[in-house]
């Protein structure tokens, strides 16, 4: 659990406080980069870059209760200016080796669907998704990340969920 205490530690400098809550928030930072890369080597370098960026910021923090949305803004425009950069297009399928399990296979196609459905979403509504399902913010936070109203988060998750279960055929979440 973050603590506004760490937080103000760390703004006025101590990096063993800045250290302790990147390891508090490094496992949710991972999986929205992994859900923006869809490659493992490329989130971890994104992550990379978000950390560093934190971390020579950290003094512009003016609230310590919004540390874990500042940082994941910053992730997502690090993770956002990545792909920009390598304007290529990466295939999950050849991310991921397939076990010769047919229940792991069976599991691995599902997780491959469900993404490759994220991904065709509109940028809006793919944000939403991923902050929701892959961050576990709550609207509020989101609304506070996307920098717009919370009614206007519950649209976008409302229109992404439902164009979701219509190209996933049926009921995902």
């Amino acid at each position: 659990m973050i603590t506004e205490e760490q937080v103000k530690s760390a703004i006025n400098g101590n990096e063993k406080a800045f250290e302790d809550l990147m390891n508090l928030c490094k496992e949710s930072l991972y999986r929205t980069s992994f859900a923006y890369t869809k490659n493992e080597h490329d989130a971890l370098d994104v992550l990379q870059d978000t950390v560093y960026k934190a971390y020579i910021s950290i003094d512009k923090l003016k609230n310590p209760k919004y540390f874990k949305t500042w940082i994941t803004k910053i992730l997502i425009n690090n993770a956002i200016d990545f792909i920009n950069k390598e304007k290529k297009i990466i295939s999950i399928v050849d991310n991921i080796k397939v076990s010769s399990s047919n229940s792991e296979a069976n599991r691995i196609d599902e997780k491959l669907d469900i993404l490759s459905s994220i991904d065709r979403l509109e940028e809006k509504h793919k944000r939403v998704i991923i902050l929701k399902y892959f961050q576990d913010l709550t609207i509020t936070e989101i609304a506070e990340v996307m920098s717009c109203p919370v009614g206007t988060v519950k649209t976008y998750l409302n229109k992404a969920l439902g164009k979701l279960r219509i190209s996933m055929g049926k009921e995902i979440i």
